[in-house]
C-alpha cells in the first residue's frame, strides 16, 4: 500500500513539472515595475490614456467624417472644440471642460489635447502623437491634475478597433481639499497592458 502511494506521488509530480516545462520561455518574465492594475492610482491613469485622450482621438477622427469643429453629437465629448493648428500641418487642439463620464462615473473634467496625426491607414485609426494635460474633480474634496511629460504616441498596430501601442509618460498630482496627498508616473513602451506603474515620486 505505502509502494503504491508512493507510487502515485511521483506520478503527480512528474505531472506538474511537465505542465510547467511548456510555459513560453519568450512570454514569461519576472521582475520590473509594478503593473498598472495592482494600484488604484494606476487604474485611474490608465482611464485617462483610455477613455480620455483615446475617447478624444476617436472623436477628433468622427469630426473628419461630420466636417465639424465642435462635437455637437451624441457623445460622452459634447462640447469639446477642435481647432487646426494650421492648414498645412495635421495638428489639432482639443479643449473640453465639462462633466466628463470616465471609468463609469462623471465629475467635472478638463483638458486640452494637442493632436498631430502621423499615419493613416485605410479603413483604420490614424497614428497620432498628442501632448495632454488636465484636471478633474472628484467626490469628497479629491481631485487630479495629470500632464504628459513630453509626447504621448498612440499607434494601431495593425488594429481595426483601436490603439495596441501606446509609448510615452503620464503623470499625476492626486489632491484631497487642495493638499497634493499622492502621484503617480504611467510609463508606455507598447502595449497598454504591459505599462509600468510608479508611485510616490
Amino acid at each position: 500500500m505505502k509502494k503504491a502511494l508512493y507510487i502515485l506521488a511521483i506520478a503527480v509530480m512528474a505531472a506538474a513539472c511537465s505542465k510547467g516545462s511548456r510555459v513560453n520561455p519568450d512570454s514569461a518574465a519576472v521582475g520590473g515595475y509594478s503593473t498598472y492594475n495592482s494600484s488604484p492610482v494606476g487604474q485611474y491613469m490608465m482611464s485617462i490614456a483610455d477613455d480620455l485622450v483615446a475617447g478624444a482621438l476617436t472623436e477628433l477622427e468622427t469630426s473628419f467624417l461630420l466636417e465639424k469643429s465642435e462635437v455637437t453629437w451624441n457623445s460622452r465629448f459634447k462640447g469639446m472644440t477642435i481647432v487646426k493648428a494650421d492648414e498645412m500641418d495635421d495638428t489639432w487642439s482639443l479643449t473640453y471642460e465639462g462633466q466628463l463620464t470616465m471609468g463609469g462615473s462623471t465629475y467635472e473634467t478638463r483638458f486640452s489635447i494637442v493632436a498631430t496625426r502621423e499615419v493613416v491607414q485605410e479603413g483604420q485609426h490614424a497614428d497620432w502623437t498628442v501632448s495632454v494635460s488636465g484636471t478633474r474633480a472628484e467626490r469628497e474634496g479629491y481631485s487630479c491634475k495629470f500632464v504628459g511629460m513630453g509626447s504621448l504616441g498612440y499607434q494601431t498596430g495593425g488594429s481595426r478597433t483601436g490603439w495596441n501601442q501606446i509609448y510615452g509618460k503620464l503623470s499625476m498630482d492626486v489632491f484631497k481639499d487642495k493638499a497634493r496627498i499622492d502621484t503617480g508616473l504611467l510609463v508606455f513602451n507598447g502595449a497598454p497592458s504591459a505599462a509600468q506603474f510608479v508611485r510616490g515620486l
